[in-house]
């Protein structure tokens, strides 16, 4: 993995921190299908879109630590892939060594 690679991916990392944040304060609520705003875990440092979606399907995002949430068109084709799109958001997946380091900066022991 290159520099760029690296910071890229990062970027993405500190996103994922905010929105563990955001997901601690709606799991509060329990499950009841609300939406909660996150924000958008691209690679851009300044961006500042907000995502909307039920803390269950975040769960189901954060079960792999190499998925993230962004939104749409904010993908990063050269480390990253779309797996599944909705109209606010797509999910994309981290590969290779991205992949990799995705899941050693991941504040979850999940993969």
């Amino acid at each position: 993995m290159d520099a760029r690679e690296k910071r890229l991916a990062q970027n993405e990392t500190l996103f994922r921190e905010i929105n563990e944040r955001v997901n601690e304060l709606a799991a509060r609520h329990g499950t009841d299908g609300h939406l909660y705003t996150y924000f958008c875990e691209c690679s851009n440092p300044d961006c500042t879109l907000q995502l909307e979606l039920t803390n269950l399907t975040y769960e189901a995002v954060r079960a792999h630590s190499a998925r993230f949430i962004v939104a749409p068109g904010h993908e990063m084709p050269g480390i990253e892939t779309v797996i599944e799109r909705s109209d606010s958001w797509w999910l994309v997946e981290k590969y290779d060594e991205t992949a990799e380091f995705a899941e050693e900066l991941d504040p979850r022991d999940n993969d």
